[in-house]
């Protein structure tokens, strides 16, 4: 007489089969949050370079009277805040007025605007959140912050 036998996985197999995956997750959930840290970083540094050019082209193409009157929805699509607990704004004044680019709800750098056609750039006061840390830590970054920046000629008046 031939014993039917059922195949199926025994328990030991599937306690090792658990206990992989679970080697495999330790190891592969803190490169994933490495991984999206490094994103955030490399999105904030470019926008931080991007913003300063975005500025320069506005004001060198429209003009000092539509930098005084303009919004800067109509300068940049990068998300600025007047406050990085606030939301982005595209409604906000051009100038004056100081712009934070954010990480959560922390300014890793601030733009003020002049009147004039002038942008100062500077470091975040907040020194606690490691990304905006590593942006600032960026060379290019670095010697783009603290400084001021007069976009074009005084005699820049379109219109």
């Amino acid at each position: 007489m031939e014993t039917a036998y059922k195949k199926a996985f025994t328990m030991i197999e599937l306690v090792f089969v658990i206990v992989i995956i679970g080697i495999l997750a330790a190891v592969a959930l803190p490169k994933l949050a490495a991984t999206r840290d490094d994103a955030k970083i490399s999105q904030l540094a470019g926008n931080a370079r991007t913003l300063l050019t975005d500025f320069q082209s506005f004001y060198t193409t429209r003009g000092k009277l539509e930098w005084q009157n303009g919004t800067i929805g109509e300068v940049t699509a990068i998300p600025l805040r007047t406050n990085c607990s606030s939301a982005p704004t595209t409604t906000a004044q051009i100038s004056p007025t100081t712009f934070s680019l954010c990480h959560d709800t922390v300014a890793c750098l601030t733009y003020t605007t002049i009147d004039e056609g002038n942008v100062t750039v500077a470091d975040g006061t907040d020194t606690s959140d490691p990304i905006c840390e590593a942006v600032k830590a960026i060379p290019s970054i670095r010697s783009l912050s603290n400084k001021s920046y007069q976009l074009a000629g005084q005699s820049v008046a379109r219109r």
